[in-house]
């Protein structure tokens, strides 16, 4: 690969800049605005969002130039060069050597790294949704570490935005400041010497790499490979990463035909998914006080693992809805007499997502349930949610659709 030494060195700051945050020096300028307000992205608690399809509701190109401008104007020049390497940060041999490609390509560009952005994402709109919803909102959306992995695109970008927003940023704070553990291997000293191999292998290899220079990390969203192509994402525990399958995924997306429950989606069903999976994450840091270092996944304290809480989430009776909708690409083993009940974690996150998205059947369903979510969770916030949208949000397949539909999700 040939290299100019222009070139080179960025492409060298590029990869430095990543490891650690020169942001929060912008933060302490006088001048410049404090980044990740969420003064473009505002929490959204009504089913303005939720009730529409994919193609619409989402912040035009226009507000997502004017959310860029009122970052960069009177910050330091270099607030845009430093956000472009969080956002196209990467180990792999091929993303770098992509990554130099696209350097190359943008040397004569007048706006340099809006440039590599652009060809990062194949997308000048995709290019300018994750840098403002970067700035906002403090999340990284990018590819995923696995080079053949499918990647995500505008349309995601644009969904991501949507279930982004009904967060509260309050909490999407708390998920932001997540510090993994630096000392792992003598905290795990006592173990079986199995365990402690298990755990290790479980760690993620760009711990180093990924966060900040005061051990924070921003809620970030990758592509990546689920098993056997049956998990639609993931989150690990302790982490505020978050890993889509995206074929898996995009079965969500409004207009897909279901055979087996004969519906065809009239909204963007991704964003329960996006929800359920943001919900993880906010188990993992709920009763986080953002300075200890954290135990790793076997012994620190997570809302599903905590004494007060657990008996809580067991004894709350969810509704198949929107987890119904799912079955077409998830096992549903954990359907007990009419209801969603499995694993404690995996219930913790459906719970919190129900909250967000069906409120009005969670009062009925798990009365108990909604009113601690309320009032020690989501700090007085209530939602409104599908049950209230103006139009249907599914209809049954007709003969035609149900004789074409043979493949889940075709």
């Amino acid at each position: 690969m040939k290299e100019s030494s222009k070139t080179h060195q960025f492409l060298m700051l590029l990869m430095a800049l990543s490891l650690f945050s020169p942001l929060l020096m912008a933060e302490s300028q006088s001048l410049g605005a404090p980044l990740f307000q969420n003064r473009f992205f505002t929490l959204s608690t009504d089913q303005s969002l939720i009730c529409e399809t994919s193609n619409v509701a989402h912040v035009a190109t226009e507000q997502l130039i004017e959310t860029i401008n009122y970052y960069e104007k009177n910050n330091p020049a270099e607030l845009r060069q430093n956000a472009v390497a969080v956002l196209t940060d990467h180990s792999d041999p091929e993303h770098l050597e992509d990554i130099q490609d696209y350097i190359d390509d943008c040397q004569q560009s007048e706006e340099l790294y809006l440039c590599v952005l652009e060809q990062y994402w194949d997308d000048s709109e995709a290019a300018l949704r994750a840098l403002a919803l970067f700035y906002d909102t403090k999340t990284i959306i990018k590819h995923g570490e696995f080079y053949s992995a499918r990647r995500f695109n505008k349309d995601h970008l644009r969904v991501f935005e949507k279930a982004i927003r009904k967060i509260p940023p309050f909490m999407r704070n708390k998920i932001s400041q997540a510090k993994p553990i630096r000392n792992l291997d003598k905290e795990i000293a006592d173990l079986d010497g199995r365990i402690q191999v298990l755990i290790q292998d479980a760690f993620p290899e760009d711990f180093l790499t990924s966060i900040w220079s005061d051990d924070t990390h921003p809620l970030t969203f990758v592509t990546g490979r689920g098993f056997q192509s049956q998990v639609v994402a993931q989150v690990y525990n302790g982490q505020n990463l978050i890993i889509f399958t995206v074929k898996a995924f995009d079965k969500g997306k409004d207009g897909r035909l279901y055979r087996d429950i004969d519906l065809k989606y009239l909204v963007d069903f991704r964003i329960p998914i996006i929800v359920h999976e943001i919900a993880h994450t906010i188990d993992n840091f709920h009763f986080w006080n953002g300075q200890d270092e954290l135990y790793y996944f076997y012994s620190y304290r997570k809302m599903s693992t905590d004494n007060q809480t657990v008996q809580r989430i067991m004894n709350a009776r969810l509704a198949l809805w929107p987890s119904k909708w799912f079955e077409a690409f998830e096992y549903l083993w954990e359907v007990n007499d009419g209801r969603y009940d499995g694993q404690i974690q995996e219930k913790l996150a459906e719970l919190v997502a129900q909250y967000i998205l069906i409120p009005e059947r969670l009062k009925k369903s798990a009365p108990e349930g909604y009113q601690w979510l309320r009032d020690e969770v989501f700090k007085k916030i209530e939602y409104r949610g599908y049950d209230t949208c103006n139009r249907p949000v599914t209809q049954p397949l007709n003969w035609w659709e149900h004789a074409i539909a043979k493949a889940l999700g075709q």
